[in-house]
């Protein structure tokens, strides 16, 4: 049992951060930056996640790797909402249906 808990921790871990992975490169200066504060952090847990079972041998608990679960099921059901790139919502107020010019600036496009 406790490799297989072990196992599930390993794999939820590494399915969390290739989604954080996959949002994080699309993000830009355009972002909100609680948002892309919000993916690194997520990472930055999740890298950390990979070799804690090895590195404090122990046994995530069964509410851990359900928390973890849950958190990736999320990362993966929104997943849907990032096909197009960031979603609308997470883009700073004055870079909503931006195109940003190489100084950085944020001109609103109809």
């Amino acid at each position: 049992m406790r490799d297989a808990m072990i196992l599930a921790h390993e794999l939820l871990c590494v399915v969390l951060l290739y989604t954080v992975f996959c949002r994080a490169v699309r993000t830009d200066h355009t972002v909100r930056v609680d948002v892309r504060a919000a993916f690194c952090l997520l990472g930055a847990v999740a890298c950390i996640g990979v070799p804690a079972p090895l590195i404090w041998d122990g046994v995530p608990s069964t509410f851990t790797l359900a928390l973890l679960a849950v958190i990736t099921v999320v990362q993966v059901v929104t997943a849907r909402h990032w096909a197009n790139g960031v979603p609308i919502g997470f883009y700073k107020p004055e870079c909503t249906r931006v195109h940003c010019n190489a100084k950085g600036s944020c001109n609103d496009q109809a």
